[in-house]
């Protein structure tokens, strides 16, 4: 320990006499370091850390933990249960010392607090439905009054109550300890706030981080599904299934024994009802089992759409951090050669090598230690701007970026390890020293002509990894920005620039009469060129899926027939701007008792028709919201729904103000098509709105093509970074080029003056020093080439519209990178010509 402690002293002593020296080589490495501190601090974030809860490695799913929104029916592993499944589960099982239910989805709902100043008005507030075990099961104690238990389940008659969490408290009620007992109305409910959760925790999804917990059975299932959603199903093949179940581990039981034993008690229950079917449908309705999944990290909406792009932008930065220690230990190796002298007296004094080399590498681990300190400040800035881009729009990302102890030691490995990294070729090089000649001769005889070729021969080597390292980057950054570039080129089928899209849910015994009203008053304000309503929207996320059949016509043996069902207004395709290629669009002919027509897209005319014309055709959809049986009366074009990725899809469409819609559905999406000026368009829509309801939860009203844009904040973001890293890796590899380059210059300058003595002329001097640093560049660039073909298939699933080995980014990239490398050996190259022969020759 004494001896570290010297080292430790003489380390810091080097550093401050070399501020310069000092102050780049940290900034280099804090680049580095902070980079890859800034990712992985996200990483923790959205795919490692624990839930805040007690005991979480004993928490597992009975559901699958990625998976959002209603499913009817299900085979193969669970994906999502019914409330009266979830009642099963939880009342006949064996192995778990406690069983919740929490719905998939969190809505956006109207909350007003009682009381309040504001209670005219209502906010949208974060609403989690929850089981009574929901708190007691995950092990969390509110801070302030109490959460709810088991008996909430049992009392649908009581007064509902609410948790509320402890940024609404903060935010809304400024952390009053008088919040227990207020009450807050959500849509027609009020519910008494009976506790306040910690400030740790934000529920059982990672990305997503509620304002409110409610009971499931509490009078809430008007908020959502309609009074039946909790009832036992009449069709078992048409569930209402919404619900993530998590349960905990009793003492002593191990997650096999477990998904054993429940899933008997699964079966049980499935064979129960599989009486009540056709005997060919009970093999397939029996054929569903749970698979369990740790729960200790908790369900997520991030993993599946940023797993995998956060793992690539983590390889990314991590070539960024090796590059960053080619620059420093570059740095050192030019620096050992001034230490000769140095390193000659210590070892004439009875320092052995081990001893140096020790020294040598504390001064680096310093140096890194510093980096990582500066590193991890630029983390908490780039954090906080990578955060903007994920949550930009109306759906942000609530992702708790604090620094905890895995993300510092995090830093203090990485830093520990760039320290060796970078110091221990320099180091190695710096101790091989020839203590006679070093007396005889200075710093030149210390280093010896054999350590200078060494020494020489290390940096080239460096340079040449820089240069393929940074090659990588910038064709993985390529790929991914010209992918994007493809995302945003997609043509939709529509034009989303003028058109406005908002939702609205009124009460269903009156919506019909609501949703007409409001429809008139649209279509009378100056500005609005056109308007209509359907039931699923544009980029809404809604998604009504339905098995058909076609008059006269049979599939192929096993095939699923099946479309995308949507409910639109008169004047829908006019209005949105989809292209009728044959017949007619829906109207207001087709309203009411009338017969039922329906429109179909393109590839649905093509998938079920071929060359035939479908107009007049009759078709039957089945489906959970009831049986369709209607005219084909149009064909559209096809158009964008959801995803800028997904293919086109079979798609009809039938009439929103048809009885055959199911009541359930009254919420509606209002789209409107404008003109002029967006803004006082927009102000006159919410005042209709306001006039048709003046009760009602005003809406956010947004461009499609907005909707459109955050559809693809994913790929905006990889590309964004992707291409930051990409430079920054480029930026260190020619300053690192440039660092060799004018060293090389510096220790020929004697070569240098001969030459220009004997009749060189500057031209032949500056072919001689850019040519050398440019040959280490086409080495790297071969390097690299030979490792972006191999790697670049990795991220083969996340590009669009192009391959992984894109040959106008195979070529591209190279070539500027070959331009920015030659600028780097310009400036030194030029300084070579200047050499005064008779200066560079006195000192021979």
């Amino acid at each position: 320990m004494q001896t570290l402690w010297q080292d430790l002293r003489q380390g810091a002593r080097v550093l401050v006499k070399n501020p310069g020296f000092t102050m780049i080589a940290v900034l280099t490495l804090a680049l580095g370091i902070g980079a890859n501190t800034a990712i992985f601090t996200v990483i923790n974030a959205a795919l490692l850390r624990e839930l805040p809860v007690k005991d979480p490695q004993r928490l597992v799913f009975l559901s699958n933990p990625n998976r959002r929104g209603i499913n009817s029916e299900e085979t193969g592993d669970r994906r999502l249960f019914a409330y009266h499944e979830f009642e099963w589960l939880r009342d006949h099982n064996p192995v778990f010392s406690g069983v919740f239910a929490a719905h998939s989805e969190l809505s956006l709902l109207p909350v007003r607090v009682e009381g309040a100043a504001q209670s005219g008005e209502s906010e949208r507030a974060s609403v989690s439905l929850v089981s009574g075990a929901y708190f007691s099961v995950l092990g969390v104690n509110a801070v302030l009054g109490r959460t709810f238990a088991t008996e909430a389940d049992k009392l649908s008659d009581a007064d509902p109550v609410a948790v509320i969490s402890y940024g609404y408290w903060k935010n809304r009620f400024a952390l009053n300890p008088a919040v227990v007992g207020r009450e807050l109305r959500i849509n027609q409910t009020t519910f008494d706030i009976i506790g306040v959760a910690p400030p740790e925790f934000s529920g059982e999804t990672v990305g997503r981080s509620p304002d409110m917990w409610v009971p499931l059975t509490m009078r809430t299932v008007e908020l959502y599904a309609g009074k039946g959603a909790l009832a036992p199903p009449r069709d078992v093949k048409n569930k209402f299934m919404s619900l993530q179940v998590m349960a905990r581990l009793r003492d002593g039981v191990t997650p096999e024994q477990a998904q054993a034993a429940i899933n008997v008690t699964l079966r049980q229950l499935l064979q129960s009802e599989a009486g009540r079917l056709a005997a060919d449908e009970r093999p397939g309705y029996l054929n569903q089992r749970i698979a369990l999944v740790s729960g200790r990290r908790g369900a997520s909406t991030l993993r599946t759409r940023f797993g995998e792009p956060l793992l690539i932008l983590m390889g990314l930065v991590g070539l960024v951090l090796l590059i960053a220690c080619a620059n420093v230990a570059n740095l050192l190796l030019a620096r050992a050669a001034t230490r000769g002298p140095e390193m000659a007296v210590r070892v004439a004094l009875g320092a052995g090598r081990g001893r140096l080399m020790r020294q040598l590498l504390t001064e680096s681990a310093l140096m890194a230690l510093l980096g990582g300190a500066f590193g991890i400040l630029l983390a908490q800035w780039a954090d906080a701007l990578l955060l903007r881009l994920v949550s930009a729009g109306a759906a942000p990302i609530p992702l708790d970026l604090h620094l905890d102890t895995h993300a510092l030691g995090f830093t203090l490995g990485v830093s520990m390890f760039t320290g060796i990294l970078f110091g221990l070729a320099p180091a190695f090089l710096a101790t091989r020293v020839d203590v006679h000649a070093a007396l005889k001769g200075g710093a030149r005889g210390a280093a010896g002509g054999g350590t200078n070729r060494r020494r020489t021969a290390a940096g080239k080597i460096l340079v040449v990894g820089q240069v393929s390292l940074s090659l990588v980057s910038l064709i993985v950054a390529g790929l991914f920005t010209r992918s994007f570039q493809k995302l945003t080129r997609i043509e939709l089928g529509y034009d989303g620039a003028q058109l406005l899209q908002f939702n609205i849910s009124p009460n269903p015994a009156a919506a019909n009469l609501l949703h007409k009203e409001l429809l008139d008053r649209l279509r009378a304000i100056p500005g609005v060129r056109g308007a209509s309503l359907s039931l699923s929207g544009i980029f809404n996320g809604v998604s009504l899926d339905a098995d058909i059949s076609v008059e006269g016509q049979s599939g192929a043996p096993g095939q699923r027939m099946s479309a995308i069902c949507n409910y639109v207004g008169p004047g829908y395709f006019s209005t949105v701007g989809i292209p009728i290629l044959a017949g007619r669009e829906i109207g207001p002919q087709d309203e009411g008792d009338a017969p039922l027509a329906g429109v179909i897209n393109r590839t649905m005319a093509g998938a079920y028709f071929g060359g035939t014309n479908p107009i007049g055709r009759r078709i039957r959809a089945s489906a959970a919201y009831g049986t369709l049986d209607f005219v084909v009366v149009g064909v559209v074009a096809d158009s964008k729904r959801d995803d800028l990725r997904e293919a086109a899809e079979s798609c009809f469409y039938v009439p929103y103000f048809h009885t055959a819609r199911h009541p359930n559905f009254a919420w509606a999406v209002n789209e409107a098509r404008i003109a002029g000026n967006a803004a006082a368009v927009a102000t006159a829509i919410r005042a209709a709105i306001k006039e048709a309801a003046p009760s009602m939860d005003m809406p956010e009203i947004r461009f499609v093509n907005d909707l459109v844009g955050q559809s693809i904040t994913t790929e905006r973001v990889i590309a964004q970074l992707s291409g930051f890293f990409g430079l920054l890796a480029l930026l260190l590899a020619c300053v690192g080029l440039y660092g060799v380059v004018s060293y090389n210059v510096a220790s020929r300058t004697n070569e240098i003056g001969v030459r220009l003595a004997l009749g060189a002329s500057p031209r032949d001097i500056f072919k001689l020093i850019a040519g050398h640093g440019m040959t280490l560049v086409l080495i790297g660039l071969v390097v690299g080439l030979s490792a972006a073909f191999a790697l670049t298939r990795l991220i083969a699933g996340l590009l669009y519209g192009l391959s992984a080995i894109d040959p106008a980014t195979f070529v591209v990239i190279p070539l500027l990178l070959m331009g920015v490398a030659l600028v780097a050996c310009y400036i030194p190259a030029r300084r070579a010509t200047k050499v005064d022969p008779l200066v560079a020759l006195k000192d021979e």
